[in-house]
């Protein structure tokens, strides 16, 4: 009439949990820099005032800071696009929603 113990289940338990939750950047290390790359890019490209701020050379009628801001926002809304593409492939990978 003895009933084994149930599995301990408190912060200080010792029994294996089936699913181990594991950090996405160390699983992914090569696609955590290649985000962080990008972003801090982005950030770059955008705060950078001497590579953009000047009147010559024009692009047609424009001053290359007008072109360069209008080249600048679709690059970078595929380049957040990939960086939200790599972070989705995080969470589908450890179980996370989709």
């Amino acid at each position: 009439m003895t009933e084994s113990a149930a599995a301990p289940s408190g912060p200080g338990s010792t029994a294996a949990s089936p699913e181990v939750r594991r950090n996405p950047v160390s699983t992914h290390p090569i696609a955590s820099l290649l985000i962080g790359l990008l972003l801090l890019a982005s950030i770059f490209f955008a705060l950078y005032v001497p590579l953009y701020g000047r009147l010559t050379p024009k692009v047609g009628a424009w001053p290359f800071f007008y072109f360069y801001l209008l080249a600048f926002m679709p690059v970078m809304a595929v380049v957040l696009w990939v960086v939200t593409l790599l972070q989705r492939r995080f969470d589908t990978e450890a179980g996370g929603p989709r």
